[in-house]
């Protein structure tokens, strides 16, 4: 008669719920998690027993705004997000296995201003158009030049036409979004003491889109000035 339950032991049950975990998620969370070993050592904390919840708050808030590089530059605005996010799991994670704490940096009110940290640090990466996040690719300089041909800018449906094109791209609208856009949700955005940051925040207010739950195409979105070309488009 075979046995009605599996005989498996608790250690063939780890292995097989670490194979769950796919290799490539296994290198990002070693990388992210040595690139923290190497800021604490060089920071000079410690992570044993004797650290209590209050100094890990305090070493997630600094490396939350600190992380690097290895060559000494910023990484880009959604890479401090994921490995905030990823180090504070690993956190979460050895500090229970190691020494039985529990702690929720995602939640707990004590990480608060650490979580504040990371966020202000990804507020500050936005103004780099080389570290934020993109919605779409640029359009490439033939395409413009093809757009700038295509209508008369000195008519009102030439430049709506114009504009709602290029901007379409850029912010990476689907389907009518454009069409149901309007000029005013488009503003400057200034920093705290009222000065211009050199980005054009966009606001959707997509009644269908919020309604049907798609949260991240309601996230507002942003233009920066174009620089390099503006006598082509005035963002990018």
């Amino acid at each position: 008669m075979c046995d009605r339950f599996g005989i498996s032991s608790v250690h063939e049950i780890d292995k097989n719920i670490a194979n769950l975990v796919p290799l490539n998620t296994q290198k990002s969370r070693s990388s992210a998690w040595k690139q923290f070993e190497s800021f604490c050592s060089e920071r000079k904390y410690c992570l044993n027993g004797d650290t209590n919840i209050k100094e890990l708050s305090r070493i997630m808030k600094d490396f939350g705004f600190n992380m690097k590089k290895l060559n000494g530059e910023d990484y880009k605005e959604e890479v401090v997000k994921t490995m905030w996010n990823t180090v504070a799991k690993l956190l979460q994670k050895k500090y229970y296995e190691e020494y039985r704490v529990s702690f929720d940096p995602f939640t707990d009110v004590i990480f608060s201003s650490a979580r504040k940290a990371h966020d202000a640090k990804r507020k500050e990466l936005q103004r780099d158009i080389d570290k934020r996040k993109r919605s779409a690719a640029s359009l490439t300089l033939e395409e413009h030049e093809n757009i700038v041909g295509l209508w008369d800018e000195e008519t009102p449906d030439g430049l709506q036409r114009k504009f709602y094109h290029i901007a379409a791209y850029e912010l990476a609208w689907r389907g009518g979004e454009a069409a149901k856009c309007l000029v005013t949700y488009f503003k400057e955005k200034r920093n705290n003491i009222g000065e211009l940051t050199g980005r054009i925040i966009y606001d959707p207010i997509f009644e269908k889109t919020a309604q049907g739950g798609a949260g991240r195409l309601c996230e507002k979105k942003w233009l920066t000035n174009n620089l390099k070309n503006s006598d082509r488009c005035p963002v990018r």
